[in-house]
């Protein structure tokens, strides 16, 4: 798990001024979008990642391959549709890191063939970066979904059990936060994420086919 080698470290480095404000810009941009501009009000419709960055989070990121930035200012009650609002908002993050995902696949992709053709030192360290920053994406979007508090998969499971239920877990919500960072810590969630993570790195890399065609041609 701390076994790190630099181009790791480089690509959480680099997801973290990059996928984390996107992260969480998608987060404001839907809310504002769903009818709520408490985030643009409070300066968080921004790029800037140090607007967005949470210290215990940003660790988890570089440490462990996913984590947290600090939670986006939502007032649920703005919302034309408040329950389709709040799954809009939550999930658009996630989404966010996928499609970063995608994006760094397709780079990693073309550099591979560029590299075939030229093989420079340089850009091999580059293409491993971006292999780097497609499973950082990944790991990012699916620990996000998980269903606690407070992550976005939680926010998202709120909209479809009692309130009583609801508010019962929520009470805990401090408690959970630690043990959230314990279990991490523990490597608990290593195995499921990775195996979420898996399965869109299979789509993501069947949805990229074309580069591969195109590939036969090149080499």
């Amino acid at each position: 798990m701390f076994r790190l080698s630099m181009p790791i470290i480089v690509a959480r480095l680099i997801v973290l001024f990059t996928a984390i404000p996107i992260h969480e810009y998608a987060h404001a941009y839907a809310a504002e979008k769903m009818g709520d501009p408490t985030a643009k009000y409070r300066k968080r419709l921004t790029l800037n990642p140090f607007e967005h960055m949470d210290i215990v989070g940003a660790l988890m990121l570089l440490f462990f391959g996913f984590g947290f930035a600090k939670a986006v200012p939502v007032n649920t009650l703005n919302f034309r549709d408040q329950k389709k609002g709040i799954i809009v908002t939550s999930l658009a993050g996630p989404l966010s890191n996928v499609i970063l995902a995608a994006v760094c696949m397709l780079a990693y992709k073309i550099l591979l063939l560029s590299y075939a053709v030229v093989p420079l030192g340089l850009l091999s360290i580059v293409i491993s970066i971006l292999g780097f920053m497609v499973s950082t994406n990944l790991s990012l979007a699916v620990f996000n979904l998980l269903p606690i508090p407070p992550l976005d998969g939680w926010n998202v499971l709120c909209q479809f059990i009692p309130d009583r239920i609801y508010w019962k877990i929520a009470s805990y919500q401090r408690e959970m936060v630690f043990g959230i960072l314990i279990l991490v810590a523990l490597g608990v969630f290593d195995i499921p994420i990775s195996f979420i993570s898996g399965i869109l790195y299979f789509i993501i890399d069947k949805l990229t086919f074309f580069v591969d065609f195109l590939g036969i041609f090149i080499l």
